[in-house]
């Protein structure tokens, strides 16, 4: 590649190529990454309604929470099950809506640690209104504009403390 054809604009994640320069010789340049340029916001938009999606079968009683958090987590069944520490087969259960009403406290826990959620964050979502635009909690990051929301979790393990806060200007 050409030192000329390597260059991408965008200062949001840089990276290092090894390039042929002007004189014939190879060496490094510091450019953009062409993917995060180009589908960075795509993957975003995607994640965005795929949240939206799996939040809507998730209050319709459709999936369970942990079907829900382990779809946007991209993992597989056993994966799950390695992670968490219990048996294929009982995982599976958890899946669905009716398996996940016989989840005990202690599986809640191991399931929180593995989403890295806290645990009120599999029996709850939190939506919040920006511009008009209703957003969840994961879609958000915890910081959107002037917003500014965070989860603190106490010596409780089921009990977090959650804080909405308007940055003032």
């Amino acid at each position: 590649m050409k030192e000329k054809d390597g260059f991408i604009n965008c200062p949001e994640q840089q990276m290092i190529l090894y390039v042929e320069k002007d004189d014939g010789k190879y060496g490094p340049m510091q450019t953009g990454s062409y993917i995060s340029s180009n589908f960075l916001d795509d993957f975003f938009t995607k994640r965005k309604n795929l949240e939206k999606d799996l939040r809507d079968q998730l209050c319709l009683g459709k999936i369970s929470p942990i079907q829900y958090y382990r779809i946007l987590e991209d993992l597989t069944l056993s994966e799950l099950s390695a992670r968490v520490g219990i048996r294929k087969s009982k995982v599976k259960k958890h899946l669905d809506i009716k398996g996940f009403g016989d989840i005990t406290a202690a599986e809640l826990v191991k399931y929180a640690l593995v989403f890295n959620v806290p645990v009120p964050n599999l029996l709850q979502v939190i939506l919040v209104e920006i511009n008009q635009e209703i957003e969840s909690l994961i879609t958000l990051e915890n910081k959107t504009g002037n917003i500014f929301i965070s989860q603190t979790g106490t010596a409780n393990p089921y009990f977090v403390l959650t804080k909405i806060e308007e940055k003032k200007r």
